[in-house]
Protein backbone atom coordinates (compact mmCIF):
# COMPACT_ATOMS: atom_id res chain seq x y z
CA UNK A 1 0.00 0.00 0.00
CA UNK A 2 1.65 3.38 -0.84
CA UNK A 3 1.43 5.91 2.04
CA UNK A 4 0.47 9.58 0.91
CA UNK A 5 1.49 12.68 3.24
CA UNK A 6 2.55 11.98 6.76
CA UNK A 7 1.31 14.40 9.90
CA UNK A 8 3.10 13.98 12.93
CA UNK A 9 1.32 15.48 16.43
CA UNK A 10 2.58 15.72 19.35
CA UNK A 11 -0.48 15.52 22.54
CA UNK A 12 -1.80 19.09 23.62
CA UNK A 13 -2.86 17.46 26.73
CA UNK A 14 -1.55 14.33 28.60
CA UNK A 15 -1.84 12.70 31.87
CA UNK A 16 -1.46 9.37 33.47
CA UNK A 17 -2.83 8.06 36.61
CA UNK A 18 -2.29 4.70 38.60
CA UNK A 19 -4.45 2.36 40.70
CA UNK A 20 -1.95 2.48 42.96
CA UNK A 21 -0.33 6.12 43.20
CA UNK A 22 -1.97 9.71 43.70
CA UNK A 23 -0.25 11.93 42.01
CA UNK A 24 -1.00 15.34 40.36
CA UNK A 25 0.99 16.03 37.63
CA UNK A 26 3.34 14.23 35.18
CA UNK A 27 6.55 12.65 35.86
CA UNK A 28 9.39 11.83 32.88
CA UNK A 29 8.33 8.67 33.19
CA UNK A 30 5.60 6.57 32.03
CA UNK A 31 5.56 2.66 33.16
CA UNK A 32 2.77 1.01 32.34
CA UNK A 33 2.43 -2.89 34.79
CA UNK A 34 4.59 -4.17 37.47
CA UNK A 35 3.83 -2.79 41.26
CA UNK A 36 1.91 0.37 40.31
CA UNK A 37 -1.25 -1.47 39.48
CA UNK A 38 -3.88 -0.68 36.52
CA UNK A 39 -2.62 2.79 35.14
CA UNK A 40 -3.48 4.87 32.23
CA UNK A 41 -2.29 7.27 29.81
CA UNK A 42 -4.53 9.99 28.50
CA UNK A 43 -3.64 11.84 25.32
CA UNK A 44 -5.48 14.50 23.20
CA UNK A 45 -4.23 15.43 20.34
CA UNK A 46 -5.04 18.94 18.18
CA UNK A 47 -7.92 18.09 15.69
CA UNK A 48 -6.17 17.51 12.22
CA UNK A 49 -6.92 19.65 9.53
CA UNK A 50 -10.39 18.68 8.18
CA UNK A 51 -9.61 17.31 4.64
CA UNK A 52 -12.60 15.51 3.74
CA UNK A 53 -10.14 12.71 4.07
CA UNK A 54 -9.61 9.78 6.44
CA UNK A 55 -6.20 8.13 7.35
CA UNK A 56 -5.02 5.19 5.78
CA UNK A 57 -3.35 4.39 8.66
CA UNK A 58 -2.55 5.81 12.24
CA UNK A 59 -0.08 5.30 14.59
CA UNK A 60 0.61 6.20 18.79
CA UNK A 61 4.19 6.20 19.15
CA UNK A 62 5.57 5.62 22.72
CA UNK A 63 9.47 6.23 22.86
CA UNK A 64 11.25 4.33 25.41
CA UNK A 65 12.69 5.67 28.18
CA UNK A 66 16.60 5.85 28.27
CA UNK A 67 17.74 3.30 31.50
CA UNK A 68 13.82 2.77 32.39
CA UNK A 69 12.80 0.22 34.57
CA UNK A 70 11.43 -3.09 32.59
CA UNK A 71 11.27 -7.00 33.33
CA UNK A 72 11.12 -9.99 31.42
CA UNK A 73 7.82 -10.80 30.83
CA UNK A 74 5.67 -10.24 27.54
CA UNK A 75 3.40 -7.17 28.55
CA UNK A 76 0.15 -5.75 26.42
CA UNK A 77 -0.63 -2.27 25.65
CA UNK A 78 -4.27 -1.50 24.68
CA UNK A 79 -5.13 2.09 23.36
CA UNK A 80 -9.05 3.23 23.59
CA UNK A 81 -11.17 6.13 22.67
CA UNK A 82 -11.78 8.11 25.32
CA UNK A 83 -15.75 8.69 25.99
CA UNK A 84 -15.69 11.74 27.87
CA UNK A 85 -14.37 15.18 28.54
CA UNK A 86 -11.36 15.55 31.08
CA UNK A 87 -8.60 18.06 32.12
CA UNK A 88 -5.13 16.91 33.05
CA UNK A 89 -5.14 18.83 36.28
CA UNK A 90 -8.37 16.76 37.48
CA UNK A 91 -6.57 12.97 36.96
CA UNK A 92 -5.07 12.61 39.82
CA UNK A 93 -6.27 8.84 40.71
CA UNK A 94 -7.63 6.21 39.28
CA UNK A 95 -11.13 6.96 40.62
CA UNK A 96 -11.15 9.96 38.73
CA UNK A 97 -10.37 8.85 35.10
CA UNK A 98 -12.85 9.04 32.25
CA UNK A 99 -14.49 6.54 30.97
CA UNK A 100 -13.39 4.38 27.72
CA UNK A 101 -15.03 2.74 24.45
CA UNK A 102 -14.48 1.06 21.42
CA UNK A 103 -12.99 0.70 18.79
CA UNK A 104 -9.72 -0.45 20.80
CA UNK A 105 -6.77 -1.91 19.47
CA UNK A 106 -3.52 -4.00 21.64
CA UNK A 107 0.13 -4.34 21.11
CA UNK A 108 2.18 -6.69 22.67
CA UNK A 109 5.45 -5.55 23.99
CA UNK A 110 8.57 -6.80 25.39
CA UNK A 111 9.88 -4.88 28.17
CA UNK A 112 13.30 -6.27 28.74
CA UNK A 113 15.14 -3.93 26.80
CA UNK A 114 11.81 -1.15 26.59
CA UNK A 115 11.28 -0.82 23.07
CA UNK A 116 9.94 1.97 21.18
CA UNK A 117 6.10 0.78 20.77
CA UNK A 118 4.31 1.42 18.12
CA UNK A 119 0.14 1.05 18.14
CA UNK A 120 -2.23 0.85 15.42
CA UNK A 121 -4.93 3.30 16.57
CA UNK A 122 -6.34 4.01 12.46
CA UNK A 123 -9.66 2.82 13.77
CA UNK A 124 -9.71 5.02 16.54
CA UNK A 125 -8.48 7.60 14.47
CA UNK A 126 -11.14 7.04 12.09
CA UNK A 127 -13.87 6.99 14.33
CA UNK A 128 -13.22 10.54 15.69
CA UNK A 129 -12.95 11.81 12.44
CA UNK A 130 -16.39 10.84 11.60
CA UNK A 131 -17.20 12.12 14.81
CA UNK A 132 -15.55 15.20 15.92
CA UNK A 133 -17.86 15.44 18.79
CA UNK A 134 -17.17 12.68 20.52
CA UNK A 135 -13.37 12.80 19.92
CA UNK A 136 -12.01 13.12 23.91
CA UNK A 137 -8.43 11.89 22.67
CA UNK A 138 -6.81 8.50 23.32
CA UNK A 139 -5.69 6.11 26.22
CA UNK A 140 -3.07 4.07 26.29
CA UNK A 141 -3.82 0.51 29.53
CA UNK A 142 -2.29 -1.93 30.57
CA UNK A 143 -3.11 -4.07 33.75
CA UNK A 144 -0.67 -4.52 36.45
CA UNK A 145 1.21 -7.85 37.63
CA UNK A 146 3.85 -8.61 39.79
CA UNK A 147 5.98 -8.98 36.92
CA UNK A 148 6.47 -7.11 33.66
CA UNK A 149 6.45 -3.69 33.06
CA UNK A 150 7.59 -1.38 30.56
CA UNK A 151 8.68 2.27 30.80
CA UNK A 152 8.27 5.40 28.22
CA UNK A 153 9.19 9.18 27.77
CA UNK A 154 6.46 11.56 28.90
CA UNK A 155 8.38 13.88 27.34
CA UNK A 156 9.07 15.66 30.30
CA UNK A 157 12.38 15.70 31.43
CA UNK A 158 14.10 14.91 28.21
CA UNK A 159 12.97 12.03 26.32
CA UNK A 160 10.48 11.84 23.34
CA UNK A 161 7.06 12.98 24.17
CA UNK A 162 4.17 10.68 22.73
CA UNK A 163 3.54 10.70 18.70
CA UNK A 164 0.46 10.10 16.95
CA UNK A 165 1.52 9.42 13.12
CA UNK A 166 -1.16 10.13 10.36
CA UNK A 167 -0.81 8.95 6.88
CA UNK A 168 -3.45 10.31 4.57
CA UNK A 169 -4.37 9.39 1.41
Amino acid sequence: MLLGQRIVSRPSSIAFVSSDRVAAGLAGEIRFGGPLGRSALYLKFQSEPRTGRLPQKAFLTLAAREGGASSDGPLTLEAWRISADWQPHALEHWCQKPSLAPPYSRLRVTPSPTREARIDVTELVRYAARHPERDFGIAVIASGSEGPSATFSSGFAGGQAPLLELYLP
